[in-house]
């Protein structure tokens, strides 16, 4: 019996590739996800971290504080070899035609000083060994289009700038995990450039970021350390060389996982669709072999055997579409990489365990989504052998439809009782989970909704279509459940898409809407052109406070810190600024209280709902390892989750965010002339940026537009699979329908007509899922905002272009999707479709 199935699905070629395909794509980009993940860890663990240094002593925070005194006085302990003290500087690099070249590494901590030792890897060139020489970072020269031998433009501190001819390009070893806030934990930066030490103490400046302690023969680690540690003062970092190392490699292993989290679910998501395409796919081969099934019951076979043939064909397909899968996910890895890591020279690493995912993935869904068709396939009776057709059973729809009707009613429960913006935390959830709840009740009801559309569709336009329209439209609603079947897998996929658009438009709305309200236009911003956590400095701010026709100015610090209040302990964004910039050069939009810095903090309304926090409530705020402020709200504003929660008088800020300038905002009696004052004035600072309230709309917009963008093109892969679902489906049914193709053909139907008749069928499913996506994931995205930005569910805004561009992308896909069925169509022969059974 087993032979007999196996030999009946290796007859159609046709559905067995393209059933392979579907499992493959989804395969492919979970193997590929995890290719990219676990060569990216791989490499910065193996590349960028060191194990020469026996004991690393380290300025608290990130201001330099170590002096020559004490790599004097620490390279007299016993059992130190040497001690190498670390510059690191403010240093910003200026490409040909006077643009700064923007770098992963903030602009403080983006000079050092060359050393001997295994800080640095020269791969051309030779090492800098006096004035007026530099050496460049590899991928840093190759951004700024400089080699060996050209001459290097750096900007320093305090608006200082500094030429030097580029005598080495070098990579960088990292001693330590890579610093993130201001923490007593040891870090490291990888430099953009490095002088020799002499130059390095004149520009830079000559205290040490660390001092490196490298041991004698014999003298152990973990000894040197306890001696170390008696020598500094209480709060300077003090760890040995491996700790360091292996810190390194956990925070790789740890940007690797959130890599991994970050691209597995839209893996998961095209696994998903995948299985619709699979479960559907199954479900009509069970249909067209009702018969055979009924003879193999009639001769003996049991029900078990039928299930477990169904069974072993799944594993099959899913054992072959696995291996296709797994060696596109390992062969696209290398471009996926250069793709998300552009200039790194990452070694492409493939893992067991990447191989094995690929393999459990593609085995679990092919046989889960076959295992349903294969209880169906079992409970077929002998009986079954003399009808030509199959059936539904009434009771399956019934039930189908009560439960999607009932999650559609919980949902729409659960979002109204969270509709207040105001929600805590678990309201919002809560208002997900049954935006999640009524996604699956939608998708329940398809087989309804198509039923109910069509044939309404069908009636309409019965006496006013062509020939292929009406013959179209009655083979896609002639069986609702298949076609709501092959057009779920397209309302998944678009519905993700338009749910996130929906999100990605409410947020630019409210991002332009809320910095209109809180930023002037008579305001000029001032901002590092570095990007990222770049900043400003007080010279900066001195700068403008000096120049004509300037007659306010504030600089807002914004720091990520820690959060204590009486709902527990989190993080946000603060800005330190002064009192006055809220009263001037800013002007947020006030829901309560006053923006009386000098009192208290302002704090945005979302954040101030999530935390559960209202006027006269106490906070606290840990601004770095030594310095936390306790102190109360006085008054809550409008703001975006891309703008600083919660704004602070920059009295209480530590010397070292003070200063850090994130944003510079000035204004002057006449505004046009006090924005004209400042470009004069920094027309040879190409380090900073200057532009207006717009400007800052339009790099919110843009920042976050590029992340959307990313996730459209990952769901595209499960639209993709969606369409050659499409594909499957016809090709499928053209087989099923074959001999009322014959009669069509027989009583006068050209060929050109049963083309269009598929065409005008594969439009019409595709269509359907589409439209069905748009109902879908518009909603959801509404919900959406609500939950995530404390907005009203119905102040969200409509992606109209998105949502037209995807209805025109996916018709046309599903005129090209019924080009080979189409052509299998009307090639049918007529006389051996009317003569076969």
């Amino acid at each position: 019996m087993l032979t007999s199935m196996l030999r009946d699905l290796l007859a159609h070629r046709g559905r067995v590739m393209m059933t392979l395909i579907a499992i493959a794509l989804g395969v492919t980009a979970t193997v590929g996800s995890w290719v990219v993940s676990d060569s990216i860890a791989a490499t910065l663990a193996g590349r960028e971290t060191r194990n020469d240094v026996g004991v690393s002593v380290q300025s608290p925070g990130k201001e330099p504080l170590l002096t020559a005194a004490d790599q004097y006085r620490l390279a007299k302990i016993p059992g130190v070899e040497r001690a190498e003290g670390v510059i690191v500087g403010r240093a910003g690099l200026i490409g040909p035609g006077n643009k700064f070249v923007r770098t992963t590494t903030v602009l403080d901590r983006a000079g050092t000083n060359w050393s001997n030792d295994r800080r640095f890897t020269v791969t051309a060139g030779r090492a800098p060994h006096g004035p007026g020489q530099v050496a460049l970072n590899e991928t840093d020269a190759h951004s700024a289009g400089l080699t060996v031998g050209d001459t290097a433009h750096v900007l320093l501190s305090d608006g200082r700038s500094a030429r030097a001819q580029i005598t080495a390009v070098f990579t960088y070893h990292r001693l330590g995990p890579a610093a993130k806030t201001d923490s007593d934990a040891a870090s490291d930066a990888v430099p953009v450039l490095a002088y020799d030490t002499t130059t390095a103490e004149k520009l830079l400046g000559k205290r040490f970021h660390r001092i490196e302690l490298v041991p004698t023969a014999g003298t152990s680690p973990a000894a040197l350390k306890s001696a170390v540690q008696k020598t500094v003062p209480d709060g300077y970092p003090v760890e040995t060389g491996s700790a360091l190392a292996h810190a390194a490699v956990q925070q790789s292993d740890s940007e690797a996982q959130e890599l991994r989290m970050t691209m597995l679910p839209f893996a998961a998501v095209a696994l998903l669709v995948g299985m619709f395409v699979i479960a559907n796919t199954f479900a009509m081969l069970v249909s067209q072999r009702t018969r055979q099934f009924a003879l193999l019951r009639a001769v003996g076979a049991r029900k078990g055997q039928v299930r477990s043939g169904i069974v072993i064909e799944a594993v099959a397909l899913g054992t072959a579409g696995g291996t296709i899968g797994t060696v596109a996910g390992v062969a696209l890895g290398p471009w996926m990489i250069s793709l998300m890591r552009p200039g790194d020279d990452v070694e492409c690493t493939v893992s067991p365990v990447a191989i094995l995912l690929g393999y459990a993935v593609a085995l679990l869904v092919t046989v889960g989504a076959a295992y349903h068709s294969a209880r169906r396939a079992a409970g077929v009776p002998p009986v079954a052998a003399l009808r030509t057709a199959a059936t539904v059973p009434r009771e399956t729809s019934r039930t189908r439809k009560v439960v999607g009707l009932g999650c559609v009613v919980i949902a729409l429960v659960l979002v109204a009782m969270t509709a207040d913006p105001s929600s805590s935390n678990l309201a919002r959830i809560i208002a997900l989970a049954g935006a999640v709840v009524g996604v699956i009740g939608m998708l329940l009801l398809a087989p309804l909704f198509a039923e109910t559309l069509l044939r309404r569709l069908t009636r309409l336009l019965r006496a006013r279509s062509r020939p292929a329209v009406r013959l179209g439209l009655r083979n896609a609603a002639g069986d609702p459940r298949r076609t709501s079947g092959t057009a779920t897998a397209i309302t998944v996929g678009l519905a993700l898409v338009c749910a996130f658009a929906t999100l990605s438009a409410s947020f630019s709305t409210l991002i332009a809407s809320t910095t209109r309200a809180n930023v002037p236009t008579t305001t000029t911003v001032l901002q590092s052109a570095a990007g990222g956590e770049s900043s400003l400095t007080p010279a900066e701010a001195d700068t403008v406070k000096k120049l004509r026709g300037v007659s306010q100015v504030a600089g807002s610090r914004d720091a990520l810190v820690g959060l204590t209040y009486r709902g527990g302990r989190t993080e946000r964004r603060v800005s330190a600024i002064e009192p006055s910039g809220l009263k001037g050069v800013l002007t947020p939009h006030m829901t309560a209280g006053a923006p009386d810095l000098k009192r208290g903090v302002v704090i945005s309304q979302n954040q101030a709902d999530m935390m559960g926090l209202g006027m006269h409530d106490p906070i606290t705020l840990h601004l770095d390892a030594k310095t936390s402020v306790t102190q109360t709200v006085v008054g809550i504003y409008d703001a975006t989750e891309l703008q600083a929660g919660i704004f602070l008088d920059v009295a209480e800020a530590p010397m070292s965010l003070k200063k850090r300038i994130t944003v510079l905002y000035a204004s002057g009696p006449d505004p046009d002339a006090a924005r004209e004052s400042i470009r004069a004035a920094f027309h040879n600072r190409p380090d900073v940026s200057i532009g207006d309230r717009e400007t800052l709309i339009k790099q919110g917009v843009d920042q976050q537009s590029l992340a959307f963008t990313l996730m459209y093109a990952m769901f595209g892969v499960a639209i993709l699979i969606a369409v050659f679902g499409v594909i499957n489906t016809l090709v499928l049914s053209v087989g099923e329908r074959s001999r009322e193709i014959g009669v069509l053909r027989a009583v006068g139907a050209t060929r050109l007509l049963v083309r269009r008749t598929i065409r005008v069928e594969s439009i019409v499913i595709s269509l359907f899922g589409a439209l069905l996506g748009v109902v879908v994931g518009v909603p959801t995205g509404a919900v959406m905002q609500h939950a995530m930005f404390g907005q009203r569910l119905w102040d969200f805004s409509l992606p109209a272009g998105i949502i037209g561009l995807s209805l025109v992308g996916i018709a046309l896909a599903a005129v090209l999707a019924a080009i080979w069925p189409a052509r299998r169509a009307a090639r049918t022969d007529l006389l051996a479709a009317i003569a076969s059974e």
